[in-house]
């Protein structure tokens, strides 16, 4: 019965955030970024963790990203809309460059993720991405979209180049 109780109060929440829309994107930080403590929270189509963070800090502005194991780079958003902090549920799809990225226990690697968000309407947001694994090292243009339903709220978009060989 408490399992059921639990899965009915998760299918609640998720039925209240689609009920709800948002009115647009409003992306106020990017860069490369600190987090800590990072929790694994669950797991994208593709098999990528997804992780939740206590603190995040800005490093450095910027949409031109080296990629190093350790760099994380992302932004901080706001989901504008009424009422003022009702639950929303977002669609965030990652676009990698060819040959695209690797699951952690994946051997094919693909260009585009897709994961889902309950976020609170004007309420503060940040998605990030960690350079984790070797594969992640994918230089060129990858695009981090926001979708609520079949709208484009907005995406941001990180120029990824190699280190300077030295």
């Amino acid at each position: 019965m408490k399992a059921f109780l639990v899965a009915f109060g998760f299918m609640l929440i998720a039925v209240t955030a689609s009920a709800q829309t948002a009115d647009k994107l409003d992306v106020y930080e990017f860069g490369t970024y600190a987090s800590s403590p990072r929790v694994a929270v669950g797991r994208s189509q593709q098999g990528m963790t997804r992780y939740q963070a206590e603190a995040i800090e800005l490093k450095q502005a910027t949409r031109t990203v080296v990629a190093r194991i350790g760099t994380e780079f992302g932004f901080r958003y706001r989901v504008m809309g009424k009422p003022s902090g009702a639950p929303v549920l977002l669609t965030i799809v990652t676009k990698f460059p060819a040959p695209g990225v690797l699951a952690p226990s994946g051997s094919v690697p693909f260009v585009q993720d897709v994961d889902t968000v309950i976020a609170a309407l004007n309420g503060r947001g940040f998605l990030t991405w960690p350079f984790e694994r070797r594969s992640d090292l994918v230089p060129g243009i990858w695009t981090i979209e926001i979708w609520q339903g079949k709208t484009k709220l907005g995406e941001q978009r990180f120029n990824v180049i190699l280190p300077p060989v030295s």
